[in-house]
């Protein structure tokens, strides 16, 4: 665990959770009852009463929890200027709920931000507008260079009390960048903040894989002037080889207990999937072995399939095969170009790309229907990964010009932008 995070302890008051009652549904817990994507919940978020000299980080973490909550594609933030009231306090009796119901908020999230003797505390109180009830209550604390991270946490309160749903806020992506002049790996928060280098070879270093404990990441690079896979533990910057036998090896995806590493290596002319060794590097299974192009490995769930694309059939298209009985199916059709398959959490859907003249990223079933269009007509769309709850995922897009990394709803109704633009950002991979 990050060790900011260890020190945003809750604070001494308890937080506590009261029912919502409506005539007919008595004792229900008051929530926002859609998929993030699916609602426009008007939720007032005033800024933060500052105390104690604190009105610098009160901005800034009135600024982290909008942009965070607006991300979720649950709420409709009102407009501050459209508040009525603008120096209530933030305990139930310091404020009149008359004032957010005439501008038609459902929620309502006050925060408050005083010193402590070492840093700052965030309190923030979350009600429902329409009975007056106060959902939630809980305080954090933090030294000064804690402020995001408050701010974070607050977010991921506001959305637990109002739709039932943790927060991804304190989510870390591995991402490829090319803000240094060469394409390096680097891990940077959920919101784009707290970039910080995985990599700085000076070469090629691609498809960064996290293992399933978040401590390493796998990737590719060409620092000996071949594509080799690389290990790199987080914690320790120790860094090893898992693969460099001649030819390339890319694409390195965990088993989802850690102890395997399936990759695509060429071979005799061949570019086939193989699964070896995790710690070692020995090689224990080749997957597939027909003729044509296959690449882009990803494990089931249960870690006993991996989906993959192939070109056996011609144009690149997404198959699955059993490990054990090494029998493959194809899982699309539509199109003649589909890439970089990912199953969903759950092990029910697979994210891809598609190429119908742009590149675009679609989620089909695992049987090959029901398939849908994350992004359409907005730039190339590229490297789809899911967050671990399978609610998100998480994308490159060229949609503003330089390639982004961008967030989506795992429907594809609400997206926002991850990154600025200004690293040239690709190949998102979301840590567990």
């Amino acid at each position: 665990m990050n060790a900011r995070w260890i020190r945003l302890l809750p604070a001494v008051f308890a937080a506590f959770a009261l029912c919502w009652s409506v005539p007919g549904n008595t004792g229900e817990r008051f929530g926002v009852h859609v998929a993030p994507g699916g609602s426009e919940f008007p939720l007032a978020l005033p800024r933060p009463v500052a105390q104690g000299g604190t009105d610098k980080a009160a901005a800034e973490i009135w600024a982290v929890v909008r942009r965070d909550l607006e991300m979720t594609g649950y709420f409709k933030i009102i407009d501050p200027n459209a508040y009525i009231e603008q120096t209530g306090g933030v305990e139930p009796g310091t404020f009149d709920f008359g004032n957010w119901r005439m501008i038609k908020a459902a929620g309502l999230a006050k925060t408050r931000v005083l010193t402590t003797g070492t840093g700052v505390r965030a309190d923030v109180y979350v009600y429902d507008v329409s009975s007056g009830e106060k959902i939630e209550a809980k305080g954090y604390v933090g030294d000064n260079e804690d402020i995001r991270y408050l701010g974070h946490r607050i977010a991921d309160a506001i959305l637990l009390a109002l739709t039932g749903e943790p927060g991804f806020f304190g989510a870390r992506l591995a991402v490829v960048g090319s803000k240094s002049g060469k394409k390096e790996i680097y891990r940077m928060d959920i919101d784009g903040e707290g970039v910080a280098a995985i990599t700085n070879n000076g070469t090629i270093n691609l498809s960064p894989a996290w293992a399933p404990n978040g401590t390493q990441v796998a990737f590719t690079s060409y620092r000996r002037n071949n594509a080799d896979v690389y290990i790199k533990d987080i914690k320790t910057g120790r860094l090893r080889p898992i693969s460099e036998k001649p030819g390339m090896d890319s694409g390195a995806a965990w088993s989802p207990d850690g102890t395997k590493i399936a990759l695509a290596r060429s071979e005799g002319g061949e570019t086939d999937i193989f699964v070896i060794d995790a710690s070692t590097g020995a090689e224990i299974q080749r997957v597939t072995k027909v003729s044509g192009i296959d690449v882009s490995p990803s494990w089931s769930p249960d870690g006993r399939k991996l989906a993959f694309a192939s070109e056996r059939s011609g144009g690149s298209q997404i198959y699955i095969q059993d490990l054990a009985s090494g029998s493959a199916t194809r899982v699309t059709f539509q199109g003649s170009f589909n890439s970089d398959p990912v199953f969903s959490p759950d092990g029910t859907k697979i994210a891809f790309v598609g190429r119908d003249g742009r590149f675009n990223v679609y989620v089909v079933g695992i049987d090959g229907r029901n398939m849908i269009a994350i992004t359409q007509n907005d730039g190339d769309n590229e490297d789809p990964a899911w967050s671990p709850d399978g609610r998100y995922l998480v994308f490159s897009s060229t949609r503003r010009g330089r390639s982004e990394i961008w967030l989506s709803t795992a429907d594809g109704r609400h997206q926002s932008a991850v990154t600025d633009g200004t690293g040239g950002w690709t190949q998102p991979a979301w840590a567990p």
